[in-house]
């Protein structure tokens, strides 16, 4: 993308080259070869980093010498988006806890909570149904201390680290 100097209005490589059908500018266009016509390369400032669910989308054009510069604007997460993000932690963190005993996934433990055939398995079962209403119940509100302003949000990292244990009978 090309900028004029004067404006900052941008104009695609091939509407340049529509523009001055007289000049054949090197197929890779760089400022030195169109800054004799007033144009230069956009150039993008460094990407900003992005907190978990934030994206990023270019922002205001500026004038640097004969560099033009563009922004970027972070664009914040819904609030859809991060309580996604943070229901799909949890749920990885009760299926990834679930696995590391044995089971297939949470649900997969938690099915065993009703058959008494082996007790070892019906009583990590129960455990696992116990765990897993504990974590939702806090996740759930914790979420809604942030919405109330009641908390900060914390990433998802710390969040995790907040969730009750797991207490498995021996």
């Amino acid at each position: 993308m090309l900028a004029n100097l004067d404006t900052l209005a941008q104009l695609s490589e091939a509407d340049f080259r529509k523009r001055f059908p007289n000049y054949s500018p090197p197929e890779d266009i760089k400022t030195e070869h169109v800054i004799d016509y007033g144009f230069a390369v956009v150039e993008q400032d460094p990407a900003p980093a992005l907190a978990a669910g934030e994206t990023m989308e270019p922002g205001a054009l500026r004038l640097e010498g004969e560099r033009v510069l563009q922004a970027w604007v972070v664009v914040p997460a819904s609030e859809t988006a991060v309580v996604a993000m943070f229901e799909q932690a949890v749920q990885a963190r009760l299926n990834s806890t679930a696995f590391s005993r044995g089971y297939d996934s949470i649900a997969t433990a938690i099915s065993y909570a009703e058959e008494p055939a082996v007790p070892k398995f019906q009583n990590d079962g129960k455990a696992f149904r116990a765990w897993r209403s504990l974590v939702w119940a806090y996740a759930y509100e914790q979420l809604a201390a942030v919405k109330a302003g009641e908390r900060t949000q914390p990433t998802v990292e710390d969040f995790l680290l907040e969730l009750p244990e797991l207490e498995l009978p021996a």
